[in-house]
This record gives structure tokens, C-alpha cells and sequence, in this order.
């Protein structure tokens, strides 16, 4: 399917096939890591454990040296390490912990590692072309809404997935534009400018209708002082896996900003919409 036909050619055909029956959840523990581009340790998000997500530090002793993980990204193979125990950052973030992962690999993108015996790619994620002009008038429309006229629309990652198991595909769209570096990687700047913004929408269909929902939002209508600086923020959906075994692929985004980053997982459907189940950060 191409990525227009999602939302051009009639969508009551996606709806054909039989609502996704989810599977039992996994038993015993299931750690979420996560590691970043050019990050030697991963992030522990959270656990879930017996019908339950349990997030920093109460998953921590859960978590235990020498357990067995496999790490895949949005796009390439799934690769298996083992992981040793959670080690608080200390200092202005102690409740933020890292595992090393062995072998030892810095990524170029980001990874979720999930427990080895997990099934966490249950469906096919297909990284789509950034040069769509649908979903960049899907962006468009949505920064109008909150207020940004004339926005220099810049896609920056395309994610399609059947993240439910329902037959529908879902799609992710990553849009982000700093005017202090709109080409390259987008780094957040201190002082924002009017019209940065940085967009995390997901798009499906429900009744033959094509819907969007946000995930995270930051658009710049004001900037700030010198003395007063205003922080931009970045959205980014790093991952897509199924981490408790239930057939259904959560997302795991990121909300960066000047020396600091929170990272969220959230379960989602198309009744009830994406709920944040784990949540970690660390920043000045």
C-alpha cells in the first residue's frame, strides 16, 4: 500500500478484516531499554510485570544482571546482547537509570531492547519517504490550528505499522523545524524562535474515517529574552515494539530540550485512544 492510499482511496476497505484479539501478556518480568544514537548505555524505562507497567525506580530490582534482550530499531535486524544491572545516574537525576548491554554496540539509531523470548516485531514497521505531500499537508493544517500561519514544514520521520494487529496500518509523523538548524539533525536551541515548532502525530482510520491524534506538541508563537530564555522542545517517536507479549506494538517517544530528555511509552487503540504506561528523563 502506498502511502497516499491510506488516505485516498476509499477507507472502509481497511476496515474489512477482523478486529486484532489480543494475546495474554507475557508472565515474570519484561524490561524496556532504550538506547539513542551515540549512546553507549540504555535507558530502563520501566518493567511490566504480572498484568502491571511499574516505572522507575520500582522496577529497578527487577531488573537483573546477566538477562538476555534482543534490540531492534525502526528499520534494520533485531540483535541479541545481554544486559547487566540498572545504575542510577546519581547527582540531578537519581531516579534515571542505565544498563550496559553486551556486546557493547553505539548506535546511529535509536533501540528498544525487550526481553529475548519476546515476539516485539509481531507486524512489519515500514519506514516511509519524507517527501509526502498528504502528510505534510496533514502537518500544515495541524500547526495552523495552533496558531502558526506560515510554517516551514519539514517531515522528518514517516512510520507506518499495524500497531493493534486489526489489518489497518497506522502512521507516525515526526515534523520538526528549528530555524537555528533547519538543515541537518534538529537540535534543540535555548532560545527558540517564532515559528520552531516540533510535531508527533499519529494517523488511522475508525468508521471510514481517516483520524490524527498528537503525541507531543511544541510550537513556538513567542519567543523568549536573554534573560528570559524559551527552551524548544523536540518530539521524536524512537521505537515501536510490542513489549509485553499482548500482540500489540506500543510506541516509545522522546521530548528532548537543552540538556535534558524525557522518554514515554505509551499502549494505544482506536477506542481508547494512546495512554502513557512508563516514563523516565533526566535534565538540568
Amino acid at each position: 500500500m502506498s502511502p497516499k492510499s491510506l488516505v485516498l482511496l476509499p477507507l472502509a476497505a481497511l476496515l474489512l478484516a477482523p478486529l486484532g484479539a489480543a494475546a495474554p501478556p507475557v508472565t515474570g518480568t519484561a524490561p524496556v531499554l532504550l538506547t539513542t544514537p551515540g549512546q553507549e548505555g540504555s535507558v530502563l524505562l520501566g518493567v511490566w510485570k504480572e498484568g502491571r507497567w511499574l516505572n522507575v525506580p520500582g522496577s529497578v530490582p527487577l531488573v537483573k544482571a546477566d538477562s538476555a534482550y534482543r534490540t531492534q530499531g525502526l528499520s534494520g535486524p533485531s540483535l541479541s546482547a545481554v544486559g547487566g544491572a540498572p545504575v542510577s545516574y546519581d547527582g540531578p537525576c537519581p531516579d534515571y537509570f542505565e544498563v550496559t548491554l553486551a556486546p557493547k554496540r553505539v548506535p546511529t539509531s535509536s533501540q528498544l531492547a525487550t526481553r529475548a523470548d519476546l515476539n516485539a516485531r509481531p507486524r512489519p514497521v515500514t519506514v516511509l519517504p519524507t517527501q509526502n505531500p498528504v502528510y505534510a499537508e496533514v502537518v500544515r493544517a495541524e500547526l495552523r490550528r495552533r496558531g502558526l500561519n506560515n510554517p516551514a514544514v519539514q517531515l522528518r520521520q514517516v512510520i507506518r505499522a499495524d500497531l493493534d494487529g486489526n489489518g489497518s496500518d497506522e502512521i507516525v509523523i515526526e515534523a520538526t523545524h528549528f530555524a537555528e538548524r533547519a538543515s541537518g539533525e534538529p537540535i534543540p536551541p535555548v532560545n527558540a524562535q517564532v515559528g520552531d515548532y516540533s510535531l508527533l502525530l499519529l494517523r488511522w482510520v475508525a468508521q471510514g474515517q481517516v483520524r490524527t491524534t498528537v503525541l507531543g506538541a511544541d510550537v513556538v508563537l513567542k519567543s523568549g529574552t536573554l534573560d528570559a530564555p524559551r527552551n524548544a522542545l523536540r518530539e521524536r517517536l524512537e521505537g515501536l515494539a510490542d513489549l509485553n507479549g499482548d500482540g500489540r506494538m506500543e510506541l516509545v517517544t522522546s521530548e528532548s530540550y537543552y540538556e535534558g530528555d524525557t522518554f514515554d511509552a505509551f499502549t494505544w487503540t482506536p477506542a481508547g485512544g494512546p495512554k502513557k504506561v512508563l516514563e523516565t528523563g533526566c535534565g538540568e
